[in-house]
């Protein structure tokens, strides 16, 4: 006879974590220009090592934010296992599997150039960039973060002075026209057809005489925030 063993489920924080939820954690590292490193006539590298990226997976991993209490307990016996790295290389390698960063492995100073005659300092470790997919993730959450903070609405409820037909009934009610949310205001529409028709049965209800629901009018918009961060606002702190 076939038999089925059950066990404890227990989950792999590599595969269940969030990529999405790591890359809000990762946001301030990942947008830093790098301007406020260095001194005044000397500029930033532009370029991000393996390893500084390791570090700060394993920051946000250890603040805790990111995992439930059950993966969190896990994490910490994996941190005392010394399983902890291999579990950031994990996520790393999700992170580049999923397209949010593409990573420059360091060149073989043994292996032969496929392009000659190049002279240049040979690259001795690892560097990653993050992806188109994750600037607009990161400048969506910032954007986001942005309009919250200023005391508005979600996204696409703002709130206006203008009245539109809705679920929600907090106006006068209006006559019905095409495109109009069908919320019928049945006390509208029946006087309108017995002033015209009179205390006649059947009451005939023509088209003129649909009321509909209005209630605030919330618009959608979108919002471009343009932010000059060339080398010379960054270096005097000038806003021009």
């Amino acid at each position: 006879m076939r038999r089925v063993k059950y066990t404890k489920y227990v989950p792999d924080p590599a595969a269940e974590m969030s990529l999405e939820d790591l890359l809000s954690a990762l946001s301030d590292y990942l947008l830093e220009s790098g301007f406020q490193n260095y001194g005044w006539y000397e500029l930033p590298p532009g370029e991000q090592t393996l390893d500084e990226l390791r570090q700060m997976i394993e920051q946000a991993l250890l603040d805790g934010e990111l995992l439930d209490p059950q993966m969190g307990e896990q994490l910490r016996q994996m941190q005392l296992e010394g399983k902890l790295d291999q579990l950031i290389q994990q996520l790393i390698e999700r992170m580049q599997q999923e397209d949010y960063i593409s990573i420059d492995e360091p060149q073989d100073p043994a292996r032969p150039s496929s392009v000659g005659g190049q002279i240049g300092e040979v690259q001795k470790q690892a560097k990653f960039e993050i992806t188109d997919k994750s600037l607009d993730f990161l400048g969506f959450k910032t954007l986001r973060d942005l309009l919250g903070s200023l005391g508005k609405s979600s996204f696409g409820r703002h709130d206006t002075r203008d009245l539109a037909t809705g679920i929600e009934a907090s106006g006068a009610a209006k006559i019905y026209e095409f495109g109009d949310t069908l919320n019928l205001d049945i006390t509208a529409t029946l006087s309108s057809a017995i002033q015209r028709e009179g205390l006649s049965l059947p009451l005939n209800i023509e088209y003129s005489d649909l009321h509909v629901h209005q209630c605030e009018y919330q618009s959608s918009c979108a919002t471009v925030l343009m932010l000059d961060c060339s080398h010379s606002m960054i270096l005097y702190g000038e806003d021009r």
